[in-house]
C-alpha cells in the first residue's frame, strides 16, 4: 500500500496553522513599523528553564515571562499524564523536521538508523540538556538560544546566537531530516530529551522526589549531581531499553486478534517505530501523532484511550489554562532584597515605589544592571522587576530616603539634538532654553515621542530632560519662530502621526504641561551644538601607561558622527584601530564641525597609517571569544587631516 503525504489531515492542519502563525508574524514584524513580534512568547523550552533558573537563583531569563512559564509546566504535566503531544502536533521544528523527511522519502534518500549507532546518537541530545539547563538555571540566561534553530531563524540570528551553532542545527532540522528521519528530534533536540525526562516519571520521578525532601531537610545536593543523575536516568533508560516508563494511561494499543500484520502502522510511522511489534507502544520516540491509528486499514485494530480526538482536545485545555494560569499569576523576572531589609527596626520604615512602563527593563540582563545600579544607593534596600511588563518595585528605607530621593535615583537625565544637519551658517545667531514640567514622561521611549512630536517645529533645535515631579524638559527654540503656546500645542495631543519604514503610524500620548513655564538660558548656535553634541572616548592598548611626551592626535573631519548607526557602531571602529600599531584611543569632539580623534605614539606609527586604517573597505574587530571577525566600514571622514602634540 502506497504511503500518503497527509492521512491525518487534522493534525496536518494544525501542523500548518501553526507554521502559518510564525511565518505570518514574521512578515508583519517585518512590513509594519511600529509591530515588534516576541517570537519566544510561547516557548515551552524557555519557560521550563526559565523556572529553573527562578527555584534556583530566584530570577527569570531574559524576557521570559509567565506565559512561557505556564505553558512549559502545562506540556510537562501533560507530557506525565498523557503523552509528548507538543513535539508532533504544535511544535515548528519537529513539523519542519516531519515534512522534509517526506521529501527524502519521495526521493528516495531517506532511512532510519537503527541498533547500537541509533542508541548512542540518542545521547546527544541529553548532553544539551544537561548543559543548556545547568548553565541557565546558574546564570538565568538562555544557553540553548545560541543553537536553538527555532530562534536563530525566527531573530535572524541576533546577537544572542552563535551563527556556526545555529547553521548547523538549522543543517541538522533541514538537510538532516531529509536524509535521516527526525534526525534533529531523535539525536540533537533538547526539548525532546526534556520531554523524555518527565514521560518517563516513574524512573525520574523518585530521584526528583528524593532531592527536594532531601533539600527540605537540609541537605544540601549540587544542582550539577542532581541534573546529572535526573537527565542520565532517562539517557540511559532510552539508550539501553528503547522503552520509557511512564504513567500515562494514553498509549497507542493493538488488538492482536483483529491485526493482520500488514505492518502499514510501521510505514505510516514518522518516528519509525515498528508499531506491529508492540503493544502498547513505550517506545520514547512516540508523540502520539495517531498516524498509525488512522492508517490502519482494520478498524479498531489499533487505538489510544479517549479516540481520535483527544490529543487536539488535551492540547486545546492544557494552552488554554496555562495562559489563564499566567495572567493570574505574575512572576517577576528579578525579586531581591540586600542590606538591613530583613531587619526588625528597617521593616517598620520600609515602603516602596512603582515604575509602570519603564521600557529601558526588557530582559533580565537590563534587570539585574539597575539592580546593580541602585543597590549602590544607600536606603534602597530590594527591588522586584517584571522585564515583560517593563514594571519595576523598588523598596527603601523611609528613615534615609524619601518616594523622590528613590525616583531621582532612577531618573537618567538626557539630551536631544533634533536639526543635527543644520549647519552653521543656516542657524539661528543665539537659541533660547523653555523650562516647562511635563507629566506622564519618564523613560527613553516617552522622550522618543517627544521628540517626534517637537521635530514637526523647525523652529526647534533640542531638547534635554532633568529630574522633576514632574520631570522638567527644557526646549531650545528659536525665539523668533517659536512661542511657548506652540510648545504646549504641539505636546498637549491626544494622538500624533509619524512615519517609520515608509509606513504611517498613528501613536496615542498622554502628556501634559505643568505651569506656563519659563526661560532658562540664552547661548550661542555653536555653543548649543557643542552642548549638545555626545561625545564618545574610548581607550585601549595601555593609554594610560603611554609617556604623553610621545604621544600625538590624529584629527580629521568626521561628518557622519551623529548617525545613529554610526554612534550605535564606534566600538567596531574602536577595535578596528585597537589594531593599529602605535593607536591607543578613540574619541569624538565637536569644535565648529565633528572630528575625530585618534591618539597614538609617534615612535609606532604616523597619521598617513592611521588615514589608510580608517579608510579600509572592512573593519576588523576582536569578538569576546578572542577571534576576529570583518564588518563593512560605514564612516566617513573628511580630509585634510591634521596632526599636533597630546599636551
Amino acid at each position: 500500500m502506497k504511503k500518503k503525504w497527509f492521512h491525518n489531515k487534522t493534525r496536518m492542519i494544525i501542523q500548518l496553522l501553526i507554521l502559518a502563525l510564525v511565518v505570518g508574524t514574521l512578515i508583519l514584524g517585518a512590513v509594519k513599523a511600529n509591530f515588534n513580534p516576541d517570537m519566544e512568547k510561547y516557548c515551552p523550552f524557555g519557560g521550563l528553564m526559565s523556572f529553573g533558573s527562578k527555584l534556583n537563583i530566584g530570577t527569570m531569563s531574559c524576557a521570559i515571562s509567565e506565559t512561557q512559564v505556564f505553558i512549559g509546566l502545562g506540556i510537562a504535566l501533560m507530557i506525565v499524564l498523557v503523552g509528548k503531544l507538543f513535539c508532533s502536533w504544535i511544535c515548528p521544528v519537529g513539523t519542519v523536521s516531519e515534512w522534509f523527511n517526506k521529501i527524502g522519502e519521495r526521493l528516495g534518500v531517506s532511512f532510519t538508523i537503527k541498533g547500537i549507532v541509533d542508541r548512542i546518537l540518542r545521547l546527544g541530545k541529553y548532553v544539551l540538556l544537561f548543559f543548556a539547563a545547568y548553565i541557565t538555571m546558574n546564570s538565568s540566561e538562555l544557553w540553548c538560544k545560541k543553537f536553538c534553530p527555532y530562534f536563530g531563524s525566527v531573530s535572524g540570528f541576533n546577537v544572542d546566537t552563535i551563527l556556526l551553532f545555529s547553521l548547523l542545527s538549522i543543517g541538522a532540522v533541514v538537510i538532516g531530516s531529509i536524509f535521516i528521519k527526525k534526525f534533529w528530534c531523535k539525536y540533537a533536540c533538547p526539548l525532546g530529551a526534556l520531554s523524555n525526562v518527565f514521560a518517563n516519571i516513574l524512573i525520574t520521578g523518585p530521584i526528583i522526589i528524593i532531592y527536594v525532601i532531601l533539600l527540605l531537610v537540609g541537605v544540601k545536593i549540587p544542582l550539577f549531581w542532581f541534573l546529572l543523575v535526573v537527565i542520565a536516568a532517562s539517557a540511559l533508560t532510552e539508550s539501553l531499553r528503547l522503552k520509557l516508563f511512564s504513567i500515562s494511561p494514553f498509549k497507542i494499543r493493538r488488538g492482536e486478534s483483529s491485526c493482520t500484520s500488514c505492518k502499514v502502522c510501521d510505514t505510516n510511522c514518522p518516528e519509525g517505530i515498528e508499531v506491529s511489534k508492540q503493544d502498547p507502544v513505550t517506545h520514547p520516540d512516540c508523540t502520539l501523532c495517531l498516524d498509525c491509528v488512522k492508517a490502519c486499514p482494520v478498524n479498531d485494530t489499533l487505538k489510544v484511550k479517549g479516540g481520535r480526538w483527544m490529543p487536539p482536545f488535551v492540547l486545546l485545555i492544557v494552552i488554554a489554562l496555562a495562559l489563564i494560569l499566567a495572567k493570574q499569576f505574575p512572576m517577576t523576572t528579578l525579586s531581591e532584597r540586600w542590606g538591613t531589609y530583613e531587619t526588625a527596626d528597617s521593616l517598620k520604615h520600609i515602603e516602596k515605589v512603582v515604575f509602570e512602563d519603564l521600557m529601558s527593563v526588557k530582559c533580565f540582563g537590563s534587570a539585574n544592571s539597575m539592580k546593580n545600579r541602585v543597590s549602590r544607593i544607600p536606603g534602597i534596600l530590594g527591588m522586584d522587576a517584571w522585564a515583560s511588563k517593563h514594571k519595576v518595585t523598588l523598596y527603601y528605607d523611609t528613615a534615609t530616603l524619601s518616594e523622590t530621593d528613590v525616583k531621582r535615583a532612577v531618573f537618567t537625565p538626557s539630551r536631544y539634538n533634533i536639526r543635527k544637519s543644520v549647519m552653521l551658517e543656516d542657524a539661528p545667531e543665539t537659541l533660547v532654553g523653555y523650562r516647562v514640567g511635563v507629566w506622564e514622561l519618564w523613560d527613553g521611549t516617552d522622550n522618543a515621542h517627544i521628540y517626534r512630536m517637537l521635530m514637526a517645529n523647525k523652529g526647534i533645535y533640542g531638547f534635554s530632560t532633568e529630574f522633576g515631579e514632574p520631570v522638567y524638559v527644557i526646549v531650545y527654540l528659536d525665539p523668533l519662530k517659536v512661542q511657548p503656546e506652540d510648545i504646549k500645542a504641539l505636546i498637549e495631543v491626544t494622538k500624533y502621526e509619524y512615519e517609520q519604514k515608509g509606513e504611517k503610524i498613528v501613536q496615542k500620548v498622554d502628556f501634559k504641561l505643568e505651569g506656563k513655564g519659563e526661560y532658562v538660558d540664552t547661548l550661542t548656535y555653536l555653543d548649543y551644538r557643542k552642548l549638545f553634541f555626545s561625545a564618545y572616548d574610548r581607550t585601549f592598548n595601555n593609554y594610560r601607561k603611554q609617556d604623553p611626551e610621545k604621544m600625538n592626535v590624529f584629527e580629521v573631519g568626521f561628518p557622519n558622527a551623529e548617525n545613529s548607526e554610526v554612534v550605535r557602531k564606534m566600538s567596531y571602529l574602536t577595535s578596528h584601530m585597537s589594531f593599529e600599531p602605535g593607536a591607543v584611543r578613540v574619541s569624538t569632539e565637536f569644535t565648529d564641525h565633528p572630528v575625530l580623534l585618534v591618539y597614538f605614539m609617534a615612535d609606532s606609527t604616523n597619521g598617513e597609517n592611521i588615514m589608510m586604517h580608517l579608510e579600509k573597505d572592512m573593519l576588523t574587530c576582536m569578538l569576546r571569544d578572542g577571534s576576529t571577525k570583518e564588518y563593512e566600514n560605514i564612516f566617513e571622514f573628511e580630509e585634510p587631516f591634521t596632526v599636533k602634540p597630546a599636551k
